[in-house]
C-alpha cells in the first residue's frame, strides 16, 4: 500500500494547475446564477414570504406588489392570471424578490435568492430558485456527502458540485438549469447548510474544473468499487483524460464496497417485458464482455426457447433499477429458477469516488490532489477567469445515474 501511495504522490505532483490570476483579460464572464426547478408541473404551491419582498411581472418587468411579510397561502393558476392568496396577478411568470436576509418558503421548505413562479403550456406551477451558485452549493453538499468527513473531502466534493452546476448552464429551450434531485444534484435550500459544509464552499469560492480552459462535467459517484470508469463507455461524451478511468485503492472501507442481490429468473422476465422485450422463460444469464474497469459491456440472456437477447450492461441495470443493481461490476451466479448478483461498489463510476474521496483525505491528501487524481490533467482555477464560459461537448446526461 505504501508503494502505492508514493507511486501517486509522484502522479499528483505533475497533474494539476491553478489558476487565479486576477490580470486576465475577460471577454465573457460565467453567469453566477443557477436557476433550480425547486416545483415541476404542479397544480398550486404552499408559499410564505418572511421578510421584504416585491414581485415582479416579467413580461413587463414591473414591479407589481411588494410588502414586508407575507403569511403562508396558496398559489394557483386561474384564467385571468396567478391567484397569491386572495389576489390575482395577471402574469404568466411571477419573480418573488427578497431582501438578503429574507427566506421565501415553498411547500414549507425556506429558499435564500428569488424564486420564479411558471405557468407552463399545459397550465400548471413550475418554481424556480434563482441562486448564486456560491448558495447553491452549500444547499448541495449536505445531500452528497457526510458534514462530518475531512475538510479536505468537503472541498473536493464542493468544487466537483460547483463545477458541475456550471457546467449544466443554460440547456438550450428549457426554463431552468437542474432540478433539486438526483437527476442533477440534490438541493435542499437554506434548511440544508451547515457550518462545515458551509466552510468548505467558502474556502474553495469559486474554484472549478477545467480541461484547456473549457468546464468539464464534473461527475462523482458514491464508491467505484476499485476502479473509476471511462465516461465514453456511458454516455456519447467527447474522450478526454479528465474523464477517464484511474484505479482506486481508498474506498475498501466503503459500505459499499461489497453488495449482493438475489432475483427470480420470472421476475427479472417480467420486468424486460414492462420494457418492452419481447422474451420467452430465462433459461440463463452470462456476460459477454467487460470493459478496462472490469464492469460489465455485455450481457447474454439464453431463452428456454434457444433465442439470446444481448443487452448493454447500463441498460440492464438501469432496466433493473439502479439502487437495485448498485454498480455494473459484478458476477454472476445462477441457481436454478434464481440468480445471484455479487458486485462491487455503488454508482456509474465515472469521476470522483466519493468514498475514495474521504479515504484519500484520512491519509492526509489535499483537496487539489483529491480532485486531480479523479480528474487527470484537469485544471483548478477561479471561474471568474475563464475566457470564455464553454463546457465539454456532450449529450448532457444526468449526473448519478444513481450515485
Amino acid at each position: 500500500m505504501k508503494k502505492n501511495i508514493f507511486l501517486i504522490l509522484v502522479l499528483l505532483s505533475g497533474m494539476i494547475t491553478f489558476s487565479v490570476n486576477a490580470s486576465d483579460k475577460i471577454s465573457l464572464k460565467t453567469p453566477d446564477i443557477v436557476r433550480v426547478a425547486i416545483v415541476r408541473d404542479s397544480r398550486e404551491v404552499v408559499l410564505a414570504i418572511h421578510g421584504n419582498y416585491r414581485l415582479r411581472d416579467m413580461s413587463s418587468g414591473h414591479v407589481i406588489a411588494h410588502g414586508l411579510r407575507l403569511a403562508e397561502c396558496k398559489v394557483r393558476l386561474l384564467d385571468r392570471g396567478i391567484l397569491v392568496g386572495l389576489d390575482i396577478y395577471p402574469a404568466r411568470r411571477l419573480t418573488i424578490e427578497s431582501s438578503k436576509d429574507a427566506s421565501i418558503i415553498i411547500d414549507n421548505r425556506p429558499f435564500r435568492g428569488e424564486v420564479t413562479l411558471i405557468r407552463t403550456s399545459d397550465n400548471r406551477i413550475t418554481a424556480v430558485n434563482n441562486i448564486n451558485v456560491e448558495d447553491y452549493i452549500k444547499g448541495v453538499l449536505y445531500h452528497e456527502v457526510s458534514h462530518h468527513w475531512p475538510m479536505e473531502a468537503l472541498k473536493a466534493q464542493a468544487v466537483a458540485a460547483r463545477t458541475y452546476a456550471l457546467y449544466s448552464l443554460n440547456p438550450s429551450g428549457k426554463i431552468y438549469d437542474v432540478t433539486n434531485d438526483i437527476y442533477s444534484q440534490v438541493y435542499g435550500g437554506r434548511e440544508s447548510e451547515r457550518y462545515r459544509t458551509d466552510l468548505a464552499v467558502e474556502r474553495t469560492r469559486g474554484q472549478i474544473l477545467t480541461f484547456n480552459g473549457v468546464i468539464i462535467p464534473a461527475y462523482f459517484h458514491a464508491t467505484c468499487g476499485g476502479m473509476t470508469e471511462d465516461a465514453h463507455e456511458l454516455w456519447n461524451i467527447t474522450d478526454i483524460s479528465p474523464l477517464r478511468g484511474v484505479p482506486c485503492p481508498f474506498c475498501k472501507n466503503s459500505p459499499h464496497m461489497h453488495w449482493k442481490n438475489n432475483f427470480r429468473l420470472k421476475d427479472v422476465q417480467e420486468t424486460l417485458k414492462r420494457h418492452g422485450y419481447k422474451i420467452d422463460t430465462i433459461k440463463d444469464i452470462s456476460v459477454v464482455d467487460r470493459d478496462r474497469s472490469e464492469r460489465i459491456d455485455h450481457l447474454k440472456i439464453t431463452q428456454n426457447n434457444g433465442q439470446e437477447l444481448i443487452l448493454k450492461g447500463k441498460d440492464f441495470r438501469e432496466i433493473m433499477g439502479p439502487n437495485v443493481i448498485k454498480s455494473n461490476n459484478y458476477e454472476i451466479s445462477m441457481k436454478g429458477y434464481y440468480v445471484d448478483l455479487i458486485g462491487r461498489g455503488w454508482g456509474h463510476g465515472v469521476g470522483m469516488c466519493q468514498w475514495g474521496a474521504l479515504g484519500m483525505a484520512q491519509q492526509q491528501f489535499t483537496y487539489e490532489q483529491i480532485l486531480s487524481y479523479y480528474y487527470p490533467g484537469s485544471q483548478l482555477m477561479n471561474y471568474h477567469e475563464l475566457e470564455k464560459p464553454e463546457t465539454i461537448k456532450d449529450s448532457k446526461p444526468s449526473l448519478h445515474n444513481t450515485k
